[in-house]
């Protein structure tokens, strides 16, 4: 069965090779494998993965990787077996499809290397494209209320939008998207009235806001030192991180900054990552940009985020964790902003 699919463009121009990134996907983290790849891969290996609380991980080998991960850094499976052999895991990463019905959004995990530089290193504005497909991958179900299914897209390309608005910092960008969710909340908390979601995306768009009303909205905004320093100190010290922010970073990466902020906002189905309420997600968003921005400064800025992806963006207890940070109302964590 044909489905839509809406995915920024780079998407399409990945293309795996282990041999360039190293097999980053294939070693130093869990791999989780279904229960039917579990039992082909058996076939070849009795010891190959081990069953940990309902579900299958690969036993890594004395070099922390899977063992079928050839000195060529290819997978042998896939060439002793073929694509169809693999776990769907193993065949669709760093892909990440949420389905919705008919309807899918894909980006790729910044995980991936190669992916990585797909999404992060360009200067202009990630852009999107809708095209239709039969392709079976694994994917996600996603968080959006079934009444809000149908405006999806208008809501993230509206935040999008507001993300991708270089005549504002990074920082101002966040806060003008503090308050463009805060009000859809607004909206959508008692009785959903569609025609003011489709005033609110369009206002937000629109030149007239940027010029005369955004400039309104950052002044109310008082950034809070004291507040921003006690968060980031224990979200930081949870996470095991020890570094101080490179404000100098922060500027030279300004572009890598804008598409990091674009992939995580679309492709984690902001603002319904989660079940909680939108001034939660929001208080995620936030922190965990808080976070990569903080950490860009430490290295190359590639390896920064194929790093923080695996070892943060990934970790589903940590993550759990710091919703208690976001559990701020969306202007408390807009004073965590500089303005």
């Amino acid at each position: 069965m044909k489905k839509i699919y809406y995915e920024p463009e780079y998407v399409s121009k990945f293309i795996c090779d282990g041999s360039s990134c190293g097999g980053a996907c294939c070693k130093d983290w869990q791999i989780e494998i279904d229960a039917k790849a579990y039992n082909r891969y058996s076939q070849i290996n009795s010891n190959i993965a081990e069953f940990i609380k309902g579900k299958y991980y690969i036993n890594l080998n004395e070099k922390n990787a899977c063992p079928f991960l050839t000195e060529k850094c290819l997978c042998g499976v896939q060439l002793s077996e073929g694509e169809p052999f693999l776990s769907g895991t193993c065949r669709t990463f760093p892909r990440r499809t949420y389905v919705i019905y008919d309807f899918c959004e894909r980006t790729l995990s910044l995980a991936c290397p190669i992916a990585a530089k797909l999404a992060l290193d360009e200067t202009a504005p990630i852009k999107f494209h809708t095209f239709e497909t039969d392709d079976e991958t694994d994917m996600y179900n996603s968080n959006v209320p079934d009444d809000l299914i149908d405006y999806l897209v208008e809501v993230q390309m509206a935040g999008v939008k507001i993300l991708q608005e270089r005549r504002l910092t990074i920082d101002q960008r966040l806060i003008v998207l503090g308050f463009f969710l805060d009000k859809l909340d607004e909206i959508i908390t008692d009785k959903i009235d569609f025609d003011e979601i489709d005033n609110l995306t369009a206002l937000y768009q629109s030149e007239d806001f940027i010029i005369k009303q955004a400039p309104m909205m950052l002044s109310s905004v008082q950034y809070d030192e004291a507040a921003y320093q006690k968060i980031m100190l224990e979200v930081f010290a949870k996470a095991e991180i020890i570094t101080q922010p490179k404000l100098e970073a922060r500027q030279k990466y300004n572009n890598i900054l804008e598409n990091y902020l674009v992939n995580e906002f679309f492709g984690n189905m902001y603002p319904w990552r989660t079940e909680g309420a939108i001034s939660q997600n929001y208080g995620l968003f936030v922190l965990t940009y808080k976070i990569f921005e903080a950490l860009i400064g430490e290295g190359e800025p590639l390896e920064i985020i194929t790093w923080f992806s695996r070892n943060i963006d990934h970790d589903v207890e940590y993550y759990r964790w710091l919703q208690t940070k976001a559990g701020l109302d969306i202007l408390k964590i807009m004073r965590l902003l500089r303005n």
